[in-house]
């Protein structure tokens, strides 16, 4: 349908002491999208939260800290018991919180130990004590590159005389030396030292740095094993209470949009409770008839005429196919459409796949994307945004072959190179016959922002009349100007048909002065640019093209190599890598077209009548989440 589904409107009155209870009913039959009650309803204030509001908002809190530690592992749960006391039997926080401050501080000593190994694995060939030197003298490690070794020691004799060298290999690095420099405290290093790398060592180093070294990893894996242990016990934990918290979680959940729904959206008196909502027509009866055999006379459900309330505030269900899903997902990602605008999505479902066909334009390539894009569907998570895109580009696939066959196009090749026969002739060569080709994407671009306009006043028609004149009035100035301009400029029609069509412009600018007021005129302009944002589709569709046709010609595998072995292990070599670089083409195909053809219907088509801003309808269900 071209339509949001009417919702009918309905008041929701009934005693105060079964205000819980029909809520809940409600909330199981999750047919009723509840609504705030405006301010300044004569007797009637603020609703208030149900009775146990404050200790369902404790536990939800509490068993929502508890899952955030838990490993998330698949389970099934099942409550017994009432949902309050169901949470307050889980008390495993404390547990939970000490497991995870020692796991803090362990990782904070694995921190510190890292750097400690890191500088004793690269002295670890220093074969004693460096903390044990005798006193007298002061001592520094340098490192030079392993092939300046000589020059480096050379330079350390002759500035420091009375210097003793020790030099050892770089534990990290093999090209490197260690230079172990004893010297007087009172020399002075750095003439000596002139471009060598100073390393330093832990200041507690007691024994050797191999032995320390060891002890340091051995200290290590103890504390590895530690947190090792602490995930065992996490895991062992999430499976006993993961399923249980979460299954809580989802109750607890429910109880608190009660509770929001009672506070939010509800008047009362002191005995009773008063609210509205918007239900689909096809369960009207069924809200009606539950509520009278739980309630009988307790509580009212009054349905409202149309011009009892004129459609405020209805929020907008759409009902499409199932094979429009993609089509609705990529409206409604924009945002959802107002209840009493028309719905784009079968309209999209057609103009998205259509434009993309025209850039993809090759038939083996729509072969190729439809198996990608089946794969990548079937791969995805259900209502994913990949799932959607891969919607897409399946149903893309449709008329990207249609248009592969009238461009004559198979992987880049004309249908008479593969059979030596000659069946038709294509429509257009996309990359001989450009201007063709710009033609074709403008006389689509025209009709696609023509349809936009026709809708566009469809949309304000019964909204205002004026609107919907200046929207008609953008056709003649449309048509208009195509005249003036296939005369003045390209001589392609007669001089009547020109002059007429200037006539035409005229009359239609009129009408938009008239119906919009002078700045209206401003954007006649942009029409033009509007419909030549539609050559876009010519220029991505050529580079594919064009690119094709380079793979053909570049890495197109040879017969003649299939007469020895090793062209055998050549020919399949190249056909791999044949098959691959036209798959890669294919995806740049998809992408491009993709995002090409949606933003077209977005910014072109969609700017002419489409405006978005509806409230999306949410029943209040155990599913769907109050403020979602």
């Amino acid at each position: 349908m071209l339509k949001p589904v009417p919702l009918e409107k309905v008041y929701l009155v009934g005693i105060r002491s079964v205000q819980p209870d029909a809520l809940r009913l409600w909330q199981k039959l999750g047919v009723v999208h509840i609504s705030p009650v405006p301010a300044g309803q004569s007797g009637l204030h603020e609703g208030e939260s149900l009775p146990d509001y404050q200790q369902v908002s404790e536990q939800l809190v509490r068993i929502r800290a508890i899952l955030s530690q838990l490993t998330p592992l698949e389970g099934d749960a099942t409550l017994s018991r009432p949902v309050l006391e169901a949470a307050r039997s889980v008390a495993i926080e404390d547990t939970l919180r000490l497991m995870a401050e020692e796991q803090a501080s362990i990782q904070k000593q694995l921190g510190g130990r890292r750097e400690r190994e890191k500088q004793l694995h690269r002295i670890q060939n220093v074969p004693f004590n460096l903390s044990t030197l005798p006193p007298q003298l002061s001592y520094s490690l340098f490192c030079a590159q392993t092939p300046q070794l000589e020059k480096a020691q050379a330079r350390i004799k002759k500035h420091l005389k009375h210097a003793q060298v020790l030099s050892v290999p770089d534990g990290n690095d093999a090209t490197r030396t260690l230079l172990l420099i004893a010297a007087p405290a009172s020399a002075d290093l750095s003439a000596a030292t002139e471009g060598l790398e100073r390393v330093a060592w832990p200041a507690d180093l007691s024994g050797a740095p191999k032995a320390a070294l060891l002890m340091e990893q051995s200290a290590s894996e103890a504390l590895n094993e530690r947190l090792r242990a602490l995930a065992r016990r996490r895991r062992e934990l999430s499976l006993k209470y993961y399923p249980l918290c979460k299954r809580l979680e989802e109750a607890l959940s429910v109880a608190d949009d009660l509770s929001r729904v009672s506070s939010g959206y509800m008047r009362q008196s002191s005995s009773c409770f008063f609210s509205q909502g918007w239900v689909h027509p096809k369960e009207m009866a069924r809200l009606r008839s539950e509520t009278e055999k739980a309630f009988g006379s307790q509580v009212l459900v009054r349905p409202l005429a149309e011009h009892e309330h004129h459609g405020h505030g209805r929020p907008t269900l759409l009902e499409n196919p199932g094979v429009a899903a993609p089509s609705q997902f990529l409206v409604e990602f924009l945002g959802t459409p107002r209840a009493d605008e028309i719905d784009p999505t079968l309209i999209t479902f057609f103009t998205v796949p259509i434009l993309y066909g025209l850039i993809v334009g090759d038939a083996g390539y729509a072969l190729i994307s439809f198996i990608l894009a089946l794969a990548m569907r079937l791969k995805s998570k259900k209502d994913s945004m990949l799932y959607h895109f891969a919607g897409l580009w399946t149903l893309g696939a449709i008329p990207s072959f249609i248009f592969g066959v009238l461009f004559d196009e198979y992987f880049g090749y004309s249908h008479y190179v593969l059979l030596h026969s000659r069946l038709y002739e294509g429509v257009v060569h996309r990359v001989e016959d450009v201007s063709g080709l710009l033609l074709l994407t403008i006389i689509v671009g025209w009709v696609h922002i023509a349809l936009g306009f026709l809708l566009g006043a469809a949309n304000e028609w019964n909204h205002n009349r004026k609107h919907a004149y200046a929207k008609l009035a953008w056709l003649p100035i449309q048509i208009g100007g195509t005249l003036a301009v296939a005369y003045f400029l390209l001589n392609a029609v007669p001089a009547d048909l020109g002059l007429g069509g200037v006539a035409m412009a005229v009359i239609g600018a009129g009408i938009l002065a008239w119906a919009e007021g002078p700045l209206g005129l401003v954007e006649i302009p942009g029409l033009a640019s509007n419909i030549m944002s539609y050559a876009r589709i010519a220029a991505v569709g050529v580079a594919g093209v064009i690119l094709a046709e380079a793979i053909n010609t570049l890495i197109s595998p040879n017969p003649a190599l299939l007469d020895s072995p090793m062209g055998i292990l050549l020919f399949v070599f190249v056909a791999v890598a044949y098959v691959l670089a036209h798959v890669f083409n294919t995806a740049v195909a998809m992408f491009e077209g993709v995002i090409h053809g949606a933003r077209l219907n977005v910014v072109e088509f969609f700017g002419k009548f489409y405006k978005g801003g509806g409230t999306r309808f949410t029943p209040l269900s155990e599913k769907n989440r109050v403020g979602m």
